[in-house]
C-alpha cells in the first residue's frame, strides 16, 4: 500500500483486538477496512499470554487483508494502563548551523534533550510530545524549522511505560508477522476523534470505559493535564449480572448487550430475558432488573471518577464530559452521567467514519492522531524505538542515551497473502525526517 498517509491502527483490548486501516485524503479521514477478533491473552490492558494475543492479532489482520486485497506491513499500536506515566518535560539546545537556521537536526536535538530524566530501570521513555518551542525570546512557536536563532527550547510531555509490558506488545506484533510502526497513547488517540478542537481548548473530560478498566483523561488548552485509570469496566457489569441471574458469563454478556440499559427506569418490566441458570433452571429476568444491576455498578464507577476529578481540581469542565468505549453504548448512560457529574455528558459515536460502535474509538482515533500529528514529534524520527534515558548533571544539553538492545527477532511466520505484489506501508513521517 504505497498511498501516502495510509496507516493501520491496532487496539489490543482485553475483550477484543481491533484493527482499522485508513487514509487521509483532502483533510477527510477514510476508513478502508476494519477487523476484530476475541482477545483471550490480555488482562486489564496488559498482555499475559503472547501466544493467544498473537492468534487474535492474526485473526484481525486476516479479516482486514481480505477486505483490502493486499497485505499489511506495519501497525501503530495503542498503549494504556496504570503502568503509563505522563510527565512534563523541557529541553534546550544551541543552533548549530552556520546561518543559524533551525533544521530538522536541531529539532531532533532539542527533543532528545527533553528526554533527559532520571527514571527507574524498569521503565522506558516511549515518546516525547512537544507542546511549544521557544527560539531565543520568541515563545509559543509550534514549528520552529526555518526560523533563525541561537537557542532552541521546547516544553512538552514525556510518555513513560514499563519495559516488560512494552516488550510483550512489540513481541506479539512481530510474531504476528507485522512490524511495529510506533506507540500511540490511547487517551491522546481518543481525544483527537471524540472531542473537537474547541472542546480540547476550553476544557473537556473523556471517559473511556473499557473491558476491565476505565480511563479518565482531562484536557485544557489542547493539552493533557490529568489522566487516571480505574480497575473497573464493562467486565464488572457482566459479572454483576452473572451473580444476579445465577447464570453463565456468556449468557449474562448476551443479556447485557441485547437488553442492557444504564438506568432501571428505562427498563421495561414486561420485557423479560429468557435464560438458563447455572443449575439448569429455566428463568425469565425483567429488563428493569438488568437495568437495576447495571445502574448500580455504573453509578459506583462514575462516583469514583467524580472523586478523582475533584481531588485533581477538575470537578467541572467547560465543555463537559464525553463517554466512549464499548459499555458507553448502553441506553441512558449519558443521563446517568449527567445525574452524577452535574454537567454535560455526551456519548461519542464514530458514525462519521463509517464505524458505528464506540468500541472503535481508540483505533479510529489513532488514525486521525497519527495522520494529522505534529511533524516535529519525536515519533517522526525515532519510529518505535525505545530509549533508556538517564539524567546526567544539570545541563540540559547533556544527553546520555543508551539504545535498548532489541531481542533477537524470531523468524516471522509466513502468512498466506493475496496474489498481489506485496507492498509496505509508507510512513507518514518519512518525508519530514528521512
Amino acid at each position: 500500500m504505497e498511498t501516502k498517509g495510509t496507516i493501520a491502527a491496532l487496539d489490543i483490548g482485553t475483550s477484543e483486538v481491533k484493527l482499522i486501516v485508513g487514509e487521509l485524503l483532502g483533510g477527510t479521514l477514510n476508513v478502508l477496512a476494519e477487523g476484530s477478533a476475541p482477545s483471550a491473552g490480555v488482562k486489564r490492558g496488559v498482555i499475559v499470554d503472547i501466544d493467544q494475543t498473537v492468534h487474535a492479532i492474526k485473526q484481525a489482520v486476516t479479516e482486514v487483508e481480505r477486505t483490502l486485497g493486499e497485505p499489511i506491513g506495519e501497525v501503530y499500536v495503542a498503549i494504556s494502563g496504570e503502568h503509563i506515566q505522563v510527565k512534563d518535560c523541557q529541553g534546550m539546545t544551541s543552533i548549530k548551523g552556520e546561518d543559524n537556521e533551525i533544521t530538522d537536526d536541531d529539532v531532533k536535538d532539542v527533543l532528545h534533550s527533553a528526554m533527559v530524566m532520571r527514571i527507574p530501570n524498569e521503565l522506558s521513555v516511549v515518546d516525547v510530545l512537544p507542546k511549544t518551542f521557544t527560539v531565543d525570546q520568541q515563545t509559543e512557536i509550534t514549528d520552529p524549522r526555518g526560523m533563525i536563532g541561537y537557542r532552541l527550547e521546547v516544553t512538552g510531555k514525556l510518555i513513560i511505560g514499563a519495559k516488560t509490558i512494552l516488550h510483550s506488545i512489540k513481541r506479539s506484533i512481530e510474531r504476528a508477522g507485522l512490524e511495529l510502526a510506533g506507540y500511540v497513547l490511547e487517551s491522546l488517540a481518543v481525544s483527537r476523534i471524540a472531542a473537537s478542537i474547541d472542546e480540547l481548548e476550553l476544557g473537556v473530560g473523556i471517559i473511556d470505559i473499557g473491558h476491565e478498566t476505565t480511563t479518565l483523561s482531562i484536557y485544557e488548552k489542547n493539552d493533557l493535564v490529568y489522566s487516571t485509570t480505574l480497575p473497573y469496566g464493562g467486565d464488572h457489569l457482566t459479572r454483576d449480572l452473572t451473580y444476579k441471574m445465577n447464570c453463565k458469563y456468556q449468557d449474562a454478556k448476551l443479556a447485557k448487550e441485547e437488553y442492557g440499559v444504564a438506568l432501571e427506569a428505562l427498563g421495561d418490566p414486561e420485557e423479560k430475558v429468557s435464560y438458563v441458570t447455572i443449575n439448569g433452571e429455566h428463568r425469565f429476568e425483567p429488563q428493569s432488573e438488568i437495568g437495576f444491576v447495571l445502574e448500580a455498578r455504573l453509578e459506583e464507577i462514575f462516583e469514583m471518577i467524580q472523586k478523582r476529578m475533584t481531588q485533581a481540581g477538575y470537578a467541572h469542565m467547560n465543555s463537559g464530559l464525553i463517554l466512549c468505549g464499548g459499555s458507553s453504548s448502553l441506553p441512558g448512560i449519558d443521563q446517568l452521567g449527567k445525574r452524577i457529574f452535574k454537567q454535560s455528558v455526551n456519548v461519542y459515536q464514530p458514525a462519521s467514519l463509517g464505524i458505528r460502535h464506540p468500541k472503535y474509538a481508540v483505533a479510529a482515533g489513532m488514525l486521525r492522531y497519527v495522520l494529522s500529528r505534529s511533524t516535529v514529534s519525536k515519533s517522526g524520527f525515532d519510529r518505535a524505538e525505545e530509549k533508556e534515558v538517564v539524567a546526567h548533571g544539570r545541563e540540559q544539553d547533556a544527553l546520555l542515551m543508551n539504545e535498548q538492545a532489541s531481542p533477537a527477532r524470531e523468524e516471522r511466520p509466513t502468512r498466506e497473502q493475496p496474489p498481489k505484489e506485496k507492498k509496505s506501508f509508507s510512513s507518514f513521517f518519512e518525508k519530514f525526517f528521512g
